[in-house]
C-alpha cells in the first residue's frame, strides 16, 4: 500500500518537530521581541504618568501589534526561498508541499496568536498595575471592543485576511516579501478603485460632478431628482454577500492559492 503524498500525520508530525527545532532560535527572539514592545506600552504610561483609566483606551496598541508583528512575522514565513541553495534544501525535505504549508501556517496563525495573547495578558496585567500606582485603583477591564454589536470584533475577519495576504506574498516574493506584498496590495486596491470610477463614469455620464462621487463597488453620488442630489446603493442582497465573501471566503480562497504557489516551485 503506498503512503499518502500529500499528507500523512505521522511524517507531518516528524517535519513539524524538525522544523521547530531548526527554528526555534528565531521564534524565541521574535516571542522576546513581543514581549518587550507590548511591556513598553505600560512602563511609557507608568514613566509619564499618563495610566489609562479604561482598558478600551489603550485597545489602538493591541490591534497595531496584532496586525504589523502578525504580517510582519507572516512575510518571513518562506525565508528559504529567498536563497537558491536554502530553497533547494526546503523543497527536497522528505515531507510534502501540503506538509510544509500546513506546518507553517499553523505557526504563524494558531502559534502567533497564542503567543501574542498570552504577551498581550502579561501586559495587561502590568498596564492594571500601573493604574493601581497612579490612579489608585484598578483599571476598568470594558471588552466593548470586542462585542459584535459594535463591529470591532470583524477586525479579526480582516486580521486573517490580511494574514492569507501575506502568506501569499511571503511565497510568491523571495526577498523584501512584506514591502513587496504591501505595495502590490496598495496598486490593487488603487486599480481596483480606478476601474470602478471608470465604470460609474461611464453609467453616470452627465450626472456627476467628479468622477470620484463613489464608495467602490457599493454605492454613487449623482446631482438628480427633486433635492439636486441622489445616492444610488446596491441592494441588501449584494451587500449581504459582500460580508458573507468577506468573512469566509477571502481568507481561503488566499490561502489556497498561497498552497498551490508553493506547489509550483518544485517545478
Amino acid at each position: 500500500m503506498q503512503s499518502n503524498n500529500v499528507l500523512d500525520f505521522r511524517r507531518l508530525g516528524y517535519y513539524f518537530q524538525y522544523h521547530i527545532l531548526a527554528s526555534w532560535k528565531s521564534y524565541l527572539l521574535g516571542a522576546l521581541s513581543i514581549f518587550g514592545l507590548l511591556m513598553l506600552v505600560p512602563a511609557f504610561m507608568l514613566l509619564t504618568d499618563n495610566a489609562p483609566h479604561e482598558l478600551s483606551e489603550v485597545v489602538g496598541f493591541y490591534y497595531f501589534g496584532l496586525f504589523f508583528g502578525g504580517l510582519l512575522f507572516t512575510s518571513m514565513a518562506f525565508s528559504e526561498l529567498a536563497s537558491k541553495e536554502k530553497g533547494a534544501q526546503f523543497l527536497m525535505l522528505p515531507a510534502s508541499h501540503f506538509e510544509k504549508f500546513i506546518t507553517i501556517f499553523l505557526i504563524t496563525t494558531v502559534g502567533y496568536l497564542l503567543v501574542y495573547h498570552i504577551a498581550a495578558y502579561a501586559a495587561l496585567l502590568f498596564l492594571n498595575k500601573v493604574s493601581l500606582i497612579r490612579n489608585e485603583r484598578s483599571l476598568q477591564l470594558d471588552w466593548s471592543f470586542l462585542t459584535k454589536e459594535d463591529g470591532h470584533i470583524y477586525i479579526y475577519y480582516a486580521y486573517l485576511f490580511c494574514h492569507a495576504l501575506f502568506l501569499l506574498g511571503a511565497i510568491y516574493f523571495a526577498r523584501l516579501a512584506f514591502i513587496k506584498t504591501l505595495v502590490a496590495t496598495l496598486v490593487c486596491l488603487a486599480g481596483l478603485y480606478l476601474l470602478n470610477t471608470l465604470f460609474v463614469w461611464i453609467l453616470f455620464a452627465g450626472h456627476m460632478q467628479t468622477p470620484f462621487q463613489n464608495a467602490p463597488f457599493i454605492l454613487v453620488g449623482v446631482h438628480d431628482g427633486m433635492y439636486k442630489s441622489n445616492v444610488y446603493v446596491i441592494s441588501e442582497k449584494m451587500i449581504n454577500s459582500y460580508i458573507f465573501s468577506a468573512q469566509y471566503l477571502l481568507a481561503p480562497a488566499l490561502w489556497t492559492i498561497a498552497y498551490f504557489r508553493l506547489k509550483d516551485k518544485e517545478i
